[in-house]
């Protein structure tokens, strides 16, 4: 992805956890956050993709749904 793109997603993420985090609470479960981790899903895989990915990690960060060190899967190329 173009370096625009991935400094638009950062910022959106500094913004976020400037404005909303504080309000949400900060009980992510996982390493890096589920946040920081959408952030970087959609910059390795793309808006669609990282977005989709993100919202499959949120669903994950509940109770008895795993804990820990959880990356960003790197982009496969098939």
């Amino acid at each position: 992805m173009s370096r625009i793109y991935a400094k638009a997603v950062m910022a959106g993420l500094r913004a976020y956890k400037l404005t909303l985090s504080p309000f949400i609470g900060q009980a992510c479960r996982f390493l890096p956050t589920c946040s920081e981790y959408t952030a970087q899903a959609m910059i390795v895989h793309g808006p669609v993709k990282g977005s989709w990915m993100g919202v499959k990690r949120i669903c994950r960060c509940r109770p008895g749904g795993g804990h820990g060190y959880d990356p960003v899967p790197p982009k496969s190329e098939t």
